[in-house]
C-alpha cells in the first residue's frame, strides 16, 4: 500500500518531472520539434533551449499556486494572482499568450476576477489553467471525500472549506474563463482527490466524469478515452486532457506514462506534466525515477526537488 505522504509529494514531483522530460520535445507551428524521438531521459534543448531537467511555465505556475495555499493557509485568489504576476514579470519560460494578456490586465487593475476578461481570456480554450491546478487537490483533501463532495474542515470546525470545484473555477478565472477550461480543471482535481484517497485509476476517472455533464464534448471524449486511436497534442484543453488521461490509464508505471505522453509531441511539456500529476499521485513519489527528479531546476537553474518534497509534506501535514 502506498503511504499517503508519498501520494502528496508524488503529485508535485510528478508534474515537474513530466514537464522537464517533455519540454525539449515541445513543438508549435513556428517551431517544429528538432529533437529526435523517442526520448527517455532529461536531455534539455528544444526550441526553448532548456537545460537538462529544467521546468517550464507548467511547473512554475503550479509552484506559485502551492506556495500561496500554504503561506496563506486558505484559498486566496488575490494572493495567487499576485504570485502569478510576480512570476510573469521575472522572465518565465514558455508563458502562453492567454496567460500573458490576462496578467498584464491584472497588473493594471489588480482585480483577479476580471483579469481574464479580455479577448484571449474569454475565447481561449487553452490548457494553461489546467496544467497548474493540482495543488488544489492537496489543499482541499481534508474538505472532500473521495468523490469530491464537500465535508466539514478538520482544521476549522466552524467553517466549511470552499468546495474544490469552486476553487478550481476561481483559479481558472485569473487567466482563462472559457467554460471548457473550467470543466477540465474541475475534472482533474476530482480525479486527483480520488487518487489520493486510494481509488484505483479507473474508479477515480469515473468519479471525475460526473463533473463534466455540463460540457457535452468533454464528457463524450473523456468517457470514451480508453478507445482513443488518434492522439491530438495541441494546446487546446480538451485535446490535452483527453491525451493525458489516456496516457495515464493505458500505462502501468509512472515512467511509462511519462515517456508515452512526452513522446507524442505537440504541447508535450504540458501533456506530460498533467499526466505526471496523475501518475505521481497514483504510484507515489518513490516510483518516480531518481535520475529524473534530482535533475529538476527552475528558470534560474536553481534545484527545485527539495522544495517540491517540502511543499508536498506541508500539504500532507494538514491532514
Amino acid at each position: 500500500m502506498i503511504p499517503l505522504i508519498d501520494r502528496f509529494t508524488g503529485t508535485l514531483v510528478g508534474v515537474a518531472c513530466g514537464d522537464a522530460l517533455g519540454g525539449p520535445l515541445e513543438e508549435i507551428p513556428e517551431h517544429p520539434c528538432m529533437t529526435k524521438r523517442p526520448v527517455t531521459e532529461m536531455i534539455g534543448g528544444g526550441y526553448l533551449n532548456l537545460l537538462s531537467g529544467q521546468i517550464t511555465d507548467d511547473s512554475e505556475m503550479t509552484l506559485c499556486l502551492a506556495r500561496s495555499l500554504l503561506e496563506k493557509n486558505t484559498f486566496d485568489p488575490q494572493d495567487i494572482a499576485n504570485k502569478f504576476l510576480e512570476w510573469h514579470l521575472d522572465n518565465p519560460i514558455g508563458e502562453g499568450g492567454t496567460i500573458r494578456d490576462s496578467l498584464e490586465k491584472y497588473k493594471m487593475d489588480q482585480k483577479w476576477y476580471d483579469a481574464s476578461n479580455n479577448e484571449k481570456g474569454i475565447n481561449s480554450t487553452g490548457n494553461g489553467s489546467l496544467m497548474r491546478c493540482s495543488p488544489l487537490s492537496l489543499f482541499f483533501y481534508n474538505a472532500c471525500n473521495h468523490k469530491g463532495e464537500t465535508l466539514m474542515s478538520d482544521t476549522d470546525p466552524s467553517t466549511i472549506f470552499l468546495s474544490l470545484n469552486e476553487a478550481a473555477t476561481k483559479q481558472c478565472l485569473i487567466t482563462h474563463r472559457h467554460p471548457e477550461c473550467i470543466y477540465a480543471s474541475k475534472f482533474m482535481n476530482i480525479l486527483l482527490v480520488s487518487l489520493l484517497y486510494g481509488e484505483e485509476k479507473f474508479s477515480a476517472h469515473k468519479n471525475a466524469l460526473q463533473y463534466l455533464h455540463g460540457s457535452r464534448e468533454l464528457y463524450d471524449r473523456l468517457s470514451k478515452v480508453q478507445n482513443v486511436k488518434r492522439h491530438r497534442t495541441t494546446g487546446i484543453v480538451s485535446d490535452t486532457l483527453e491525451t493525458s488521461v489516456f496516457c495515464f490509464l493505458s500505462t502501468d508505471s509512472y515512467e511509462s506514462a511519462i515517456i508515452t505522453s512526452a513522446n507524442l509531441g505537440g504541447d508535450s511539456d504540458t501533456i506530460a506534466a498533467i499526466t505526471g500529476g496523475m501518475a505521481g499521485t497514483y504510484y507515489g513519489e518513490k516510483a518516480i525515477p531518481e535520475r529524473w527528479k534530482k535533475k529538476l531546476v527552475d528558470r534560474n537553474n536553481k534545484p527545485v526537488y527539495n522544495e517540491l518534497i517540502h511543499l508536498g509534506e506541508r500539504f500532507y501535514n494538514r491532514v
